[in-house]
């Protein structure tokens, strides 16, 4: 879209296509949306003038609207209780990355460490898949990280790198946002079937339920990250429950 993607504006390219292609409306069976309210607006929505278009020529058809398997998929990190740690980590990496010098000065900390890293992610909400890539680089450079705020005279403004619970919720929403990362990759490319997509949503749903047991016995086999630091048994419960 070149232009704005109002309600109105997506009907007129959907129209559009539809009258290039010679496909009558009819025909249409099924639309699936992300459910943004520019979609699925009850009287301006693109779904509603769909549903109103496709009335005009015959009166008892009804089309069947769906929420995208994996924008669904996606909010399930929104259930995920690691919003302290997301806050934190955009704070740090905003810190370094947003200001010319402190940039400058931190890649030339990670060349002279010898750091496997040589710089920090950016995240934006709009593109959620990166939020877990962006907190595995700040674990990987926590070290780093801290050494460059203590020589800014900034760590008492990050206290949490050295507070163990939260440390221990970092690694764990590592793991946890790789995981849907897979799952995401998994439920895109071509012909790919929705029966498809619902056997691996299924088992995704299937592995949830491991995990949880797995993490309430101190198995850390699918969270290599995590067992990396010591989790508390009211930790282990908390991640626990996540799943349930």
């Amino acid at each position: 879209m070149k232009v704005t993607t109002k309600g109105s504006n997506l009907y007129e390219r959907v129209s559009g296509y539809l009258e290039h292609l010679k496909l009558p409306w009819s025909k249409l069976a099924n639309v699936t949306t992300n459910g943004s309210p520019n979609l699925t607006g009850k009287k301006v929505g693109l779904l509603k003038r769909i549903q109103n278009k496709v009335k005009e020529d015959d009166p008892d058809k009804e089309v069947i609207f769906l929420h995208c398997i994996i924008y669904q998929e996606a909010l399930c990190k929104n259930i995920l209780d690691i919003d302290h740690v997301v806050h934190t980590v955009v704070k740090i990496v905003n810190y370094i990355r947003a200001r010319g010098l402190n940039h400058l000065q931190f890649i030339s900390l990670l060349e002279d460490t010898d750091a496997e890293r040589q710089d920090l992610l950016y995240h934006t909400n709009v593109r959620w898949l990166s939020l877990g890539k962006v907190l595995q680089r700040v674990w990987e450079l926590t070290d780093e990280i801290f050494t460059f705020l203590e020589m800014q005279g900034k760590q008492n403004d990050f206290h949490e790198l050295k507070n163990s619970n939260w440390v221990c919720d970092l690694t764990f929403g590592v793991d946890i946002l790789a995981h849907l990362n897979e799952l995401n990759v998994n439920l895109q490319g071509n012909k790919v079937f929705v029966h498809k997509l619902y056997s691996r949503v299924t088992a995704f749903k299937a592995k949830l339920v491991l995990f949880s047991k797995q993490i309430k016995g101190k198995v850390f086999t699918h969270f290599p990250t995590l067992k990396y630091s010591e989790v508390s048994p009211e930790q282990r419960e908390k991640y626990s429950k996540m799943f349930e």
